[in-house]
C-alpha cells in the first residue's frame, strides 16, 4: 500500500507544470519514494558536446547488466541545483588568482535565481568563505576576498565540499573543483575520498589548471610537485559522472580565455542534463554496490552518469 501511495505521489508530481513551487513539491516526492534511483545524466555528441531535447524512450538503463524500467523522466532546464565551488588558493595559484577569479565569477553568471551555491577554499587548511546563498554579489564579494598561499589539501578539500554539499536543499547537486596541482597536505586519503563519492549523488567537475612543468632526472621524466595529475580529477569526476579538463601551458589560446571557457562549458552542461529514476528489480537491501550503465538509441551519442550506488542495507 505504502509502494503504491509513493509511486502515486511522484506521478502526480510529474504531471504538474513545472512552476518553481511545483519544482519543490517534486523534489520532495523524490526524496520520500526512497527506493527510487535517481540519476543525472549528461549525453554527448562524437564531438564531445552535450546534447538536449532528447525523449524517455531514448534511453535505457541498466544495473548489473540487468534492464531497469524507467519510471521517472524530465529534462527541465530550470531545476535548481546545489553547488559547491571548491577553489584551491596555494601558493602556487599566485600567478593565476586574477583569471580564475574573473572566470568563477562568469560561472556564477550562468546559474540560475534557484540555484544556491557555496564557496570553500583550500591550501594547507580548508574553510567556507561562503555559505549556501543564491544572492551573486555575495559571492562576487568572496570569490574577490581569496589569496594564494601554502600547501594543497586536495583531498580533504573534495571530502569537506561531498559533506557541504549533501546539506544543500536541492535534489541535483555538484561540485566545481579548481586546481593546479597534487595534494600535498591532507588528512583524508584519495581511496577515502572515492569511497566517499561513490556513496554521494554530486556530480564533480574538475578543472585542472597545469604548468607545462616537467623535471628530468638522468633518462627518467619526473612531474614537479604542483603539476596538475588528471588522473586524480578524472577518477572522481568519472566516479560521479561529472567531467575533468585539463588546461596545460598558454591559458589563453588565440585570445581566448580557455579556463574561462571551461567554467561556462560546465554551467551550460548543468542546464542540458536528464533526471531519469528507476526501481531497482534487485530488492536486497545488502548494502552492496550496484554497478549503473545507460545507453542512449540515438546513433552517434553516448551517455555520461555515476558509476554506481551502494544499495540501502536492512536495520540490525
Amino acid at each position: 500500500m505504502i509502494g503504491k501511495l509513493l509511486i502515486s505521489a511522484l506521478t502526480v508530481a510529474l504531471l504538474w507544470p513545472p512552476t518553481e513551487r511545483n519544482r519543490q513539491r517534486q523534489e520532495e516526492a523524490i526524496k520520500i519514494a526512497t527506493d527510487l534511483v535517481t540519476l543525472t545524466v549528461t549525453v554527448f555528441d562524437e564531438k564531445g558536446r552535450s546534447v538536449a531535447n532528447l525523449k524517455k524512450d531514448d534511453f535505457t538503463i541498466f544495473e548489473d547488466n540487468v534492464r531497469q524500467e524507467l519510471s521517472f523522466f524530465t529534462n527541465d532546464e530550470q531545476i535548481p541545483v546545489s553547488i559547491g565551488i571548491v577553489f584551491d588558493t596555494s601558493g602556487s595559484m599566485v600567478d593565476k588568482m586574477d583569471g580564475v577569479q574573473d572566470a568563477v565569477k562568469h560561472f556564477i553568471e550562468t546559474t540560475k535565481k534557484s540555484d544556491e551555491i557555496f564557496l570553500l577554499r583550500f591550501s594547507r587548511e580548508v574553510s567556507l568563505v561562503c555559505d549556501f546563498t543564491d544572492q551573486k554579489p555575495k559571492l562576487y564579494k568572496a570569490v574577490e576576498s581569496l589569496e594564494a598561499n601554502g600547501n594543497t589539501a586536495l583531498y580533504d578539500a573534495v571530502y569537506e565540499g561531498l559533506q557541504k554539499v549533501a546539506q544543500g536543499k536541492h535534489k541535483k547537486k555538484a561540485i566545481l573543483l579548481i586546481t593546479d596541482g597534487n595534494d600535498t597536505a591532507s588528512d583524508v586519503s584519495f581511496r577515502e575520498v572515492v569511497e566517499m563519492a561513490k556513496k554521494a549523488e554530486v556530480l564533480i567537475y574538475g578543472l585542472g589548471i597545469g604548468h607545462g612543468e616537467r623535471r628530468s632526472f638522468g633518462h627518467l621524466s619526473g612531474r614537479d610537485k604542483d603539476e596538475v595529475d588528471i588522473n586524480i580529477l578524472q577518477a572522481f569526476s568519472d566516479t560521479t559522472g561529472g567531467r575533468s579538463y585539463l588546461i596545460e601551458g598558454e591559458h589563453h589560446l588565440g585570445g581566448e580565455d580557455q579556463v574561462d571557457k571551461v567554467v561556462l562549458e560546465v554551467g551550460g552542461e548543468l542546464r542540458r542534463q536528464y533526471s531519469l529514476g528507476y526501481y531497482p528489480t534487485n530488492k536486497k537491501k545488502d548494502g552492496g554496490y550496484r554497478s549503473i550503465k545507460v545507453q542512449v538509441a540515438k546513433s552517434g551519442y553516448s551517455a555520461r552518469v555515476r558509476r554506481g550506488y551502494f544499495a540501502a542495507q536492512k536495520a540490525q
